[in-house]
């Protein structure tokens, strides 16, 4: 079936993605894959090109994936015109250059452009709605969608709408999970979300760990890839963590322990502020080991293992399921 019909919201066939870059072309391809009619604006008329081009690579992927009965690349198009990309949209994915002004004014042109049942989402990193929808006359459906890069391989997508746009988030959720996406829905605001800062968090120790002479960018790369990740990929921390106790009832033992050891030195310090010089050395080297070869090869590895991974995991998780009926 075309377009995405969820019980007490209107039917949504129709998006318009406003920015054409990485992020804005990433969810034109999701978008894509689950059916949907897709028009790509952006101000830059070499993007159509760009867009054109990561359909084309992303196409092996989101065949692999799954593609929806009628999805195609001709439902996708682009505009170089604002008005004509909104024009009977049923849903805006906001996915322009992260900067919060340019953001706050570009909403507010969207929300004057666009009936006020329709959903604006904006792909930001790190902002808070509450910031994006102050120029906006009809704020209430203004809220982040933040997702991961990129959209069309990685599920996660985080709702942060905060109290002015609860039944907007709710709308939301319900579509983003419509199109087989992995909904997480913040409970209240926080600059940068759940997963960057998670992210960050371990980028901080990254970085202690290069400044300390521990061990090479790729060892590190190694080392959280074949350990941690493997696992994170199936289950968050708090699980991994839950299973670490060779018994459930001895568990807050267990995590006392934890607290031992992080009190002991299993982190970087709380002084610890990565300065320029530190940055300026970081990005060297991985240009020069992790990047020495460009791009091309890691982004193949990108996509047919995160294809892999999400394939392994849907039929393990078909499968347990049908063995607890």
């Amino acid at each position: 079936m075309s377009g995405s019909e969820i019980p007490g919201v209107r039917k949504i066939a129709k998006i318009a993605c406003v920015g054409g870059g990485v992020i804005g072309a990433g969810w034109a391809a999701h978008f894509m894959r689950a059916g949907l009619d897709v028009v790509v604006y952006d101000q830059a008329a070499e993007r159509e090109s760009y867009l054109s081009e990561s359909l084309a690579k992303a196409m092996s992927a989101l065949t692999e994936l799954g593609l929806a009965p009628d999805a195609s690349p001709s439902r996708v198009r682009f505009t170089t015109n604002f008005e004509e990309a909104l024009a009977e949209a049923d849903f805006i994915q906001e996915s322009a250059t992260e900067n919060i002004n340019a953001k706050i004014d570009l909403i507010a042109e969207i929300d004057a452009c666009t009936p006020p049942g329709v959903v604006i989402a904006s792909s930001s990193s790190g902002f808070l709605a509450a910031r994006l929808r102050s120029r906006a006359r009809h704020g209430e459906r203004v809220l982040i969608a933040h997702p991961f890069n990129p959209p069309f391989l990685v599920p996660l997508v985080e709702i942060a709408g905060g109290e002015g746009a609860r039944q907007a988030a709710a709308d939301a959720s319900a579509f983003y999970r419509s199109t087989g996406c992995e909904v997480v829905e913040l409970e209240r605001e926080i600059d940068g979300y759940i997963g960057n800062r998670i992210q960050f968090a371990v980028l901080r120790e990254v970085l202690y760990l290069m400044s300390q002479g521990v061990a090479d960018l790729e060892a590190i790369d190694r080392a959280i890839a074949a350990g941690p990740a493997i696992r994170w990929a199936v289950m968050g921390p708090s699980s991994v963590f839950f299973l670490g106790s060779r018994d459930p009832s001895l568990y807050g033992k267990f995590v006392q322990g934890l607290a031992r050891e992080m009190e002991s030195g299993y982190m970087a310090p709380a002084s610890f502020q990565p300065d320029r010089e530190l940055m300026q050395a970081y990005a060297e080297q991985v240009a020069n080991t992790i990047g020495a070869d460009g791009q091309e090869r890691l982004m193949a590895l990108r996509d047919v293992g995160i294809v892999g991974i999400r394939s392994v995991l849907q039929r393990v998780k078909a499968n347990l399921d049908a063995d607890q009926k």
